[in-house]
């Protein structure tokens, strides 16, 4: 495994730590029992079975497909100062998930496009597409997570 694709396999890790953190991590510290525990890890595991399917395959593609593969770093770019540094700084809390969004998410989307830049594997129209794609899939985590905050504030 060359270093190119190190890069974008650790942005998917990345992608799931903070999948986990985000998600799973707040339940967790609220289970009152085992049994809530185990409960909370399988919902938890099979609500986001999709996000680690999708990542880990792009991944697994590489830079083979930069039009595909570039959506990770566009994630790990747009999705932790959209979701959480916006959100927790309008809420005036830290959102779960800000931390490996921070510093994980945000250094391997760098390295990954730094990378890509040095090693000339993007297209111009191939960093457009994958950018507003990963840009599109991060806005609507966020309208998602606005939807949830307005539900749980009512």
């Amino acid at each position: 495994m060359d270093v190119k694709d190190l890069a974008i396999w650790l942005i998917a890790f990345a992608i799931i730590i903070h999948t986990f953190e985000e998600g799973w991590l707040p339940e967790y510290q609220k289970a009152t029992s085992k049994l809530q525990v185990v409960q909370s890890t399988r919902f938890f595991i099979l609500e986001n079975f999709i996000i680690f399917v999708f990542v880990v395959g792009l991944a697994i593609v590489g830079w083979r497909w930069p039009i595909l593969s570039g959506i990770l770093p566009a994630i790990g770019l747009t999705h932790p100062f959209l979701d959480h540094v916006g959100l927790s700084w309008k809420n005036h809390k830290l959102r779960p998930g800000i931390w490996t969004g921070l510093f994980l998410m945000v250094p391997f989307s760098i390295w990954a496009y730094s990378l890509a830049n040095t090693h000339h594997l993007f297209k111009l129209y191939e960093l457009v597409i994958s950018g507003a794609i990963g840009l599109l899939i991060s806005i609507g985590l966020y309208w998602m997570v606005v939807q949830e905050m307005n539900r749980l504030s009512k």
